[in-house]
């Protein structure tokens, strides 16, 4: 369907769960209250939400958390999906520390790609940064190649260690040819003592190692990154850039929270309780109306550029 500003919203993002297994400085405290469990939304109810928003157009499902692959059951979900009349494609982001384990039933259920967040190649770092270890990481991104599933490789570039991060990301995205996306860093409430850099920024220092980009017009999945290529490179190199190349005027997305908030925009404090809805009795009929109406009403653009938001990544769907 189409929003009031003609926009064509085909894209719906599922956060599973608020939960996750990492503590990363930019998006989550080190401690933080989880919701409790009966107000997570079940599967079934889930489902039927999918169903509402594919009579909506909707066609692409990305898959979130917190981390996803906490949530027991979760490639029984991605199956279940997959199996609906009129899916195109369902893909996952996970921090990929638990992904081996569960990478044949992904596999199994019809997973179509899969995101991985990996903010540094320094193992110590990335111990400080997230609370994990990155060998895990490292092991999931060999048996995504030898499996041959499709991935990109989310980075939240950090100007405390960027331009070390940088260039061993991009040599490590050279050698599996998988997208490498860096994605600016969104001021949270939790994250304020943080600097991030800037897509221009990051480009500047690649220029100054020499390196020649240029710019690429083809999409690479269906989110808002602006790809560029750099020679000596088999991979696009993609930048989201909610602040300085903000793209509000083509979003073409809506999110629903772990507790069944349906968002029409990730900052927006406007959202509609589909859980309230399922759960007091509300028609497939009454369902749809319900989204139909959020989804219209979505907002021209974010304002989080103002200030920083008071909630955590994991509470909204990452």
């Amino acid at each position: 369907m189409y929003d009031q500003y003609n926009r064509k919203i085909d894209y719906l993002r599922i956060s599973l769960t608020d939960r996750c297994n990492l503590h990363c400085r930019y998006c989550q405290p080190e401690v933080s209250e989880h919701v409790p469990h009966n107000e997570i939304l079940r599967y079934e109810e889930l489902l039927r939400i999918c169903r509402a928003a594919l009579q909506l157009g909707i066609r692409k499902f990305k898959i979130t958390g917190g981390e996803p692959l906490l949530r027991k059951g979760c490639s029984d979900f991605v199956a279940g999906l997959k199996r609906m009349e009129g899916v195109e494609q369902v893909t996952l982001t996970t921090n990929g520390t638990l992904l081996s384990n569960q990478l044949p039933a992904l596999i199994a259920a019809g997973v179509d790609s899969i995101n991985v967040s990996l903010d540094t190649l320094d193992a110590a770092y990335y111990a400080e940064l997230t609370g994990g270890s990155l060998g895990s990481v490292l092991q999931a991104l060999q048996e995504l190649q030898a499996a041959g599933i499709p991935f990109k490789l989310n980075c939240v570039p950090l100007a405390e260690n960027g331009p070390a991060d940088i260039m061993q990301l991009l040599k490590l995205a050279h050698r599996y040819n998988a997208p490498l996306r860096f994605i600016e860093l969104m001021p949270l409430d939790c994250n304020t003592n943080l600097q991030g850099l800037s897509g221009s920024e990051i480009r500047s220092l690649l220029e100054q190692d020499g390196l020649q980009l240029r710019r690429d017009a083809q999409r690479y999945g269906n989110g808002p990154a602006s790809y560029w290529r750099i020679d000596g490179y088999a991979m696009p190199v993609g930048f989201i850039e909610p602040l300085h190349n903000k793209f509000c005027a083509v979003c073409n997305r809506v999110r629903l929270t772990s507790v069944g908030v349906l968002k029409p925009c990730l900052y927006s404090n406007e959202g509609m309780n589909l859980k309230r809805l399922l759960r007091d009795g509300g028609s497939d009929a009454d369902l749809l109306q319900a989204m139909q109406e959020i989804i219209y009403a979505k907002p021209a653009g974010h304002s989080f550029e103002v200030e920083a938001a008071s909630f955590n990544m994991s509470q909204i769907g990452g």
